[in-house]
């Protein structure tokens, strides 16, 4: 799969948290360095539903069938 990883950093010392796309829910996690909590939440469920050919958000699936 050929999706573009987004960087979750820490809101407090900047460390790198996790690299990964998420699409929809909240993830807690703490920060190793500093021990702060961040939460992170992310809906771009829509998005993912662009039925639009050529759309900038619609996300390729070579697995999915048309």
């Amino acid at each position: 799969m050929d999706l573009a990883q987004n960087e979750y950093r820490c809101h407090t010392c900047h460390k790198l948290l996790f690299k990964g796309v998420l699409v929809e829910g909240e993830v807690e996690i703490m920060c190793k360095s500093c021990k702060e909590v961040t939460t992170v939440k992310k809906s771009q469920f829509n998005d993912l539903l662009c039925m639009i050919e050529h759309c900038p958000h619609r996300i390729h699936c070579p697995s999915a069938k048309n």
